[in-house]
């Protein structure tokens, strides 16, 4: 609670010297008018919890965890139009909270420089090289070299060249981290919410990050096996990455963005609060977590990510629809009652902690890299290792676990896995994260990966059929301040999120 709470006066502080900054007033050369690095960084780590939840709360519809109570009522989640949205704010959170306090022109990375702090550019470009990753893949283009540079109208880099930087970004963190000066300022618990100054986990996060990056393309570059080797090093010494809030708070400031308090922090915009209230779990989420539908046996995870609803049922609304009376798959005289409650789950409280990334994703990434080398054995051996941390994980009992592990819904032989086995348990396993879109559109939302997904009823008509590929950018900067940019990317366009990005027109996964 005290850190959270001196994570608070950090980020305040970090507002106010930087507009006292910018203005040039008061200027005293006695007294600092940066924050120092290991006061930054825990406001930094704060805001990309933030940033990711920013994404996911779209990502999360487009992904069909999730879908609006009353059905064709959302223009974004339920018939995918962003032509009216007033701001995108995973755009700002990115640029501005987390990536303008690394490497902006007052951000941590400048100072750490200044005092010889090189453990924390270390970090700092291993946390800007992870949210520049997340960010292209819901945007696609955006600037990298001209990011902060201050230009007003920066040339937007392809995603290819990003994909590169960050890579690069990778590689000159594990280095500072292997070779931390001696005069370079400790971290430690209070300056490092992540790791606790625990360098070797953040090289192994860092591998991680690489090992999710290498897996966007591997199966057109032909990288599998470099793909195994690098998801072998991160789990060598990989911890989960997850930003924890305190167990109890009255602050808004403290609790998870998809907590049933909806915290709006006064600095947030009001869009940005959850809206699970008004929401219902998929038939395609229902249908993964159902052992036997006769019998209303169920994954015993469903009881963990989400918590009874009042008639204590567990039916599945279709995606765009929900309640709306187009659905046809729901019994006569339904209400949300009869659904799922998704507050007050493993990842949906107040306290719950917010993923950056958690061990079970590298499992299925090695999983997936395995059974496109055609080595099955390691292929279920990863897969079953990512079931089970995710039980694990949430808090399933010892036998549930062991009768959920011998179930029909774990394949047991290394000659039955497909690789919708592979990713539908990802699937679960990434509940709510903005990665499982990354792996939706990489199979092209097909039936060969995920075998129930469907074409929203309620999708405009005017998409043709075609599936949502990206975010659009932020309507309140990059249009009226980046026009030219816009209009060569063409992102000006009604249908613009229907545009893949590189990795998904480069991919081979699409089909069969």
């Amino acid at each position: 609670m005290k850190r959270t709470l001196k994570t608070l006066s950090i980020l305040l502080a970090v507002l106010f010297v930087t507009s006292c900054n910018d203005l040039d007033l008061n200027y005293n050369p006695v007294q600092p008018v940066t924050v120092p690095s290991n006061q930054r960084l825990p406001a930094i780590q704060a805001n990309l919890a933030y940033s990711l939840y920013s994404q996911a709360r779209y990502t999360s519809f487009h992904s069909y965890y999730l879908t609006t109570r009353t059905g064709n009522s959302n223009a974004q989640t339920d018939t995918w139009n962003y032509n009216n949205i007033t701001r995108m704010g995973a755009w700002r959170w990115h640029y501005f909270d987390v990536g303008s306090n690394i490497a902006g022109p007052a951000g941590m990375m400048l100072r750490a420089q200044e005092d010889g702090d090189n453990n924390y550019i270390g970090v700092g470009k291993i946390l800007l090289a992870f949210s520049f990753l997340g960010a292209t893949d819901v945007f696609g283009d955006m600037p990298f070299d001209e990011a902060y540079n201050g230009s007003f109208n920066p040339i937007y880099d392809s995603q290819e060249k990003i994909y590169e930087n960050v890579e690069r970004l990778l590689d000159e963190g594990i280095n500072e981290l292997q070779n931390v000066g001696e005069s370079a300022r400790s971290m430690n618990a209070l300056s490092d919410v992540i790791y606790a100054g625990d360098y070797g986990k953040w090289i192994s996060f860092a591998e991680a990050v690489r090992a999710r990056l290498k897996l966007h393309t591997a199966n057109f570059t032909n990288g599998y096996a470099n793909l195994l080797t690098t998801v072998n090093t991160a789990l060598g010494g990989f911890e989960d990455a997850m930003f924890v809030y305190p167990e109890s708070s009255v602050s808004t400031w403290e609790k998870n963005l998809w907590g049933e308090s909806r915290p709006s922090p006064e600095w947030q915009f009001a869009d940005i609060r959850n809206d699970l209230l008004n929401t219902l779990p998929t038939d395609v989420l229902m249908k993964a977590l159902t052992i036997d539908e006769a019998t209303q046996q169920f994954d015993p995870r469903l009881y963990k990510l989400t918590t009874p609803g009042a008639n204590n049922k567990y039916l599945g609304a279709q995606m765009s629809i929900g309640l709306n009376s187009a659905n046809t798959n729901l019994p006569t005289g339904t209400t949300y009652q009869d659904f799922a409650n998704l507050y007050n789950g493993y990842w949906t409280a107040d306290n719950s902690p917010y993923p950056y990334m958690i061990k079970e994703e590298l499992y299925f990434i090695k999983a997936e890299a395995a059974f496109y080398l055609n080595d099955m054995e390691t292929a279920l051996a990863a897969y079953k290792q990512g079931i089970e941390h995710n039980l694990r994980r949430l808090g399933v009992e010892e036998g549930q676990i062991i009768n959920f592990m011998g179930s029909i819904r774990v394949v047991q032989n290394a000659d039955d896995l497909e690789i919708s086995d592979i990713m539908m348990q990802k699937w679960i396993a990434l509940y709510l994260q903005a990665e499982s879109w990354v792996d939706v559109r990489r199979y092209g939302y097909g039936t060969h990966a995920y075998p129930d997904m469907y074409y929203p009823r309620f999708a405009l008509a005017e998409w043709g059929g075609r599936y949502i590929q990206r975010f659009v950018y932020d309507p309140q900067t990059e249009y009226v301040y980046n026009p030219k940019e816009i209009a060569r990317l063409g992102a000006g366009a009604r249908d613009w999120i229907f545009t893949p990005l590189w990795w998904v027109e480069k991919s081979n996964l699409k089909t069969p």
